[in-house]
């Protein structure tokens, strides 16, 4: 590959914080013959068809759940993945949860390993925060919806996550107790909540 071509493939990947799409590269003239040629050196990698990060770029940060927010615009980091962000739990999920909206088609990136949750749209859309990675922003749900999220899926998560999950919670100075009813009350977990504050305060 000319050096010519190599940094105009670069700057591209730099103009987009580390993130690039087949079609940045071909309009430009560029053939994408070289993205392959660049995978095989290990300078990008794909997260899906059609979507490549610069491996070495400060700016993208290498975070699997940008990755996923890249690869999943339209779904929201949930459950395991946005309960370890919050420090509720000491568990280290595989994979990265991800909600989207229930009439969402969604096309599953090669990596990072996602499991997906379709929502409700009322639940979908309650309690979302963005975090910034960079130029970057990530769709995670705040730390109320989430347990309000993992009581729900209590059977999938696990008793002992969710004990853990509680006792943290309440550990917590920056807990919002009226805000998690509200959410418990949209979620239909109300009396499964009150039972936990019951036994464990």
């Amino acid at each position: 590959m000319k050096d010519e071509i190599y940094k105009k493939i670069y700057n591209i990947f730099k103009n987009s914080a580390g993130y690039a799409h087949t079609k940045d590269i071909t309009r430009v003239g560029i053939h994408n013959i070289y993205l392959n040629e660049l995978l095989e050196k290990g300078e990008i990698e794909r997260i899906k068809r059609g979507l490549y990060r610069w491996v070495d770029m400060k700016d993208n940060a290498g975070s699997s759940l940008l990755d996923v927010a890249m690869a999943i615009p339209n779904g929201v980091i949930c459950l395991l993945s946005a309960l370890a962000y919050h420090n509720l739990t000491t568990h280290n999920p595989w994979e990265v949860s991800v909600a989207v909206n229930r009439k969402s088609r969604v096309k599953l990136p090669d990596y990072p390993p996602v499991k997906l949750y379709y929502f409700s749209p009322e639940i979908f859309g309650a309690g979302i925060e963005k975090i910034k990675f960079g130029k970057h922003e990530v769709k995670i749900y705040n730390k109320e919806k989430t347990i309000c999220d993992c009581i729900k899926h209590r059977k999938k998560i696990g008793k002992d996550i969710i004990k853990e999950m509680m006792l943290e919670y309440i550990k917590n100075h920056n807990r919002n107790l009226n805000l998690l009813m509200r959410y418990a009350k949209i979620c239909g977990v109300t009396k499964q909540i009150e039972t936990y504050f019951e036994l464990l305060l």
